[in-house]
């Protein structure tokens, strides 16, 4: 018998691949969004925890250290405002990559439905011609008789 054969099935793989590729792509940019966002949430910490360890109301009082504390704040906030933008522009990298993948997975499902009917079409024709030579057999068989 037969075998089926898809006429786009080159199409098929490639859409694949390129359904793949769009999922290692997502993938990659949600790794480097969710690493910015972890350093970012530690640096926050890090200007919270500087932030509440100023001088306390009894302590000696060291400007020298102060200044060096106040120029550390300082470059903390530059940080987490740099920070904040890099991980505006990641979410909107992952975002863009999330509609490659969604354009993706449409393209390569209109050719799987493409498939699907061609093999059931497939599987019609293959139906009559059995019935066919099956009608043929009967129609020898009984009228030799």
């Amino acid at each position: 018998m037969k075998r089926f054969v898809f006429r786009f099935a080159a199409v098929l793989m490639q859409r694949t691949t390129l359904l793949d590729v769009a999922k290692a792509e997502l993938a990659d940019a949600l790794a480097r969004r969710n690493l910015a966002v972890e350093i970012l949430t530690r640096r926050r910490h890090d200007l919270d925890t500087l932030a509440k360890s100023g001088p306390r109301p009894g302590q000696p009082f060291d400007p020298r250290h102060e200044t060096i504390r106040q120029n550390h704040l300082a470059a903390l906030r530059a940080e987490i405002e740099r920070r904040v933008q890099l991980v505006s522009r990641l979410e909107q990298t992952a975002e863009a990559q999330r509609r490659k993948v969604a354009a993706a997975l449409r393209a390569l499902k209109a050719i799987e439905i493409l498939e699907e009917r061609d093999r059931d079409a497939w599987k019609a024709e293959v139906r009559r011609l059995e019935q066919q030579e099956t009608d043929e057999r009967n129609a020898q068989r009984f009228g030799r008789r």
